[in-house]
């Protein structure tokens, strides 16, 4: 039987050095809702879990720094494996947030190679019904992060955390998925250095895209990413972008989610090298602009 890993992506808890500010941009272009205030932290939701974003204020900061990722586990029991996989591991096992442990039933905190904070943690809490902004996004799907340390980060969340590889771009990137069975839940490539590339959430559907979109333009958001039609997740995105805020915001309509059976038993592919690998609306192999 093969080991389960964390269930999926539910928030990123972001630094920001002006939290009102960024409080209002969230809600405004990527219609985030506000869900509680606590401890410094202001938490804001997409769909029916507590948080998708933890926003703290770090006024020392000249543009927003990602400081942990947290994901969901489904059992106490399957949360004690992983946390005895991190320990043989040698990464450190730290208390969860303070806050943090205010929204779920208990849980751990541990280092990537990269030096990212991973809560990991059970009976995560949510709402009875979602948002009543109609633009709210489903859920948070992923974070994309790059780094020079590919090969421990992949090993890491593979062998210790229990991710499972959906799909590989050459050895430059990795697509991995959780026990939710979205085509990913984490996502790395290879770089010079580290840095989140993007997180991503999933609209109610291509029109809601569209309208996201026309809002951005209408309100001079850059965009990132325009359009873009992956190869891998079969999403259709745009990835909006301010530095101020926090990475890339991808926003996606028509993530993949794998079957039980392909979850079991599907071989990640190795893709080429190639810009029609990530988009596949690409018009040749050197048709890299803007990726």
């Amino acid at each position: 039987m093969m080991v389960k890993g964390p269930f999926s992506f539910e928030y990123a808890r972001i630094a920001v050095p002006d939290l009102d500010a960024s409080r209002t941009w969230y809600q405004a272009n990527v219609s985030l809702d506000l869900a509680s205030r606590r401890d410094g932290h202001t938490f804001l939701r997409a769909g029916l879990k507590h948080h998708a974003l933890d926003l703290v204020e770090d006024r020392s900061l000249a543009a927003a720094q990602v400081r942990a990722f947290g994901f969901s586990v489904e059992s106490p029991e399957v949360l004690a494996e992983i946390k005895a996989r991190v320990e043989r591991s040698g990464a450190p096992v730290r208390e969860l947030d303070a806050t943090q442990q205010y929204y779920c039933g208990g849980g751990f905190t541990t280092v990537d190679p990269t030096g990212m904070a991973i809560d990991l943690f059970t009976d995560y809490q949510e709402f009875d019904q979602p948002p009543l902004l109609e633009q709210n996004p489903l859920f948070a799907v992923h974070p994309f992060v790059a780094t020079e340390k590919y090969d421990e980060e992949l090993a890491f969340f593979l062998n210790v955390l229990g991710f499972r590889a959906s799909d590989y771009i050459a050895n430059v990137s990795a697509f991995l998925r959780s026990e939710d069975r979205m085509h990913h839940s984490f996502a790395i490539k290879r770089a010079k250095g580290f840095e989140v590339a993007h997180i991503c959430f999933m609209v109610k559907s291509f029109d809601h895209l569209m309208r996201a979109r026309a809002q951005a333009v209408y309100r001079g958001v850059t965009i990132a990413i325009d359009m873009s039609n992956h190869s891998a997740s079969k999403s259709i995105a745009f990835y909006l972008l301010d530095p101020k805020h926090g990475p890339r915001i991808e926003l996606c309509d028509g993530h993949r989610r794998l079957t039980i059976d392909e979850h079991e038993t599907m071989k990640p592919r190795r893709m080429a090298i190639d810009p029609r690998n990530i988009d596949i609306w690409r018009a040749a192999e050197d048709d890299w602009h803007d990726l």
